[in-house]
């Protein structure tokens, strides 16, 4: 996980914490400075206004987590049992149903890792979703699929 990304839900975690010192701090070092009252009340109301831009960033992104949460674990939900049977099967061949079932569920597990890439996906998710990836890919018969799928490079370099 990139240190953007890991910073960012440091940063939205720890906002409301880092207030009062920024607040204190800016306070501290303005009186220092004998800058006027309004000074010192203005520089706390962007210090505020930055807190309030965060908490609508985090709500926004709240929305669009639970937006592609959603849709990703329905359609896994619509694919879990054709991938339970193909795993099951004995044969090392796939029927062309088959293998465009598998090649459904990679597309999914590419744009989850797409998304979480982007920091829209929580940590803690996307390390379920993985483990899930790998428990399916643990089939020799979806594992080959992936490994011929991962040669075209259109998975965003989904490490599995």
């Amino acid at each position: 996980m990139s240190l953007s990304i890991r910073l960012k839900f440091w940063l939205y975690d720890h906002y409301w914490w880092l207030l009062i010192p920024a607040i204190g701090l800016a306070t501290g070092v303005l009186l220092w400075f004998k800058e006027p009252f309004p000074t010192v009340a203005t520089v706390i109301g962007g210090i505020l206004s930055i807190a309030y831009f965060l908490q609508k960033q985090k709500l926004e992104e709240l929305r669009l987590f639970r937006e592609i949460f959603k849709e990703c674990n329905e359609r896994y939900d619509r694919m879990n049992e054709a991938l339970a049977q193909i795993a099951k099967e004995c044969s090392d061949e796939l029927t062309a149903k088959e293998r465009d079932q598998v090649v459904d569920y990679l597309n999914l597990c590419g744009e989850e890792y797409l998304y979480f890439k982007r920091g829209y996906i929580e940590p803690a998710v996307w390390q379920a979703w993985h483990n899930g990836m790998k428990s399916i890919l643990s089939s020799s018969r979806l594992r080959k699929v992936w490994e011929e799928e991962k040669q075209t490079g259109s998975y965003y370099d989904l490490p599995l």
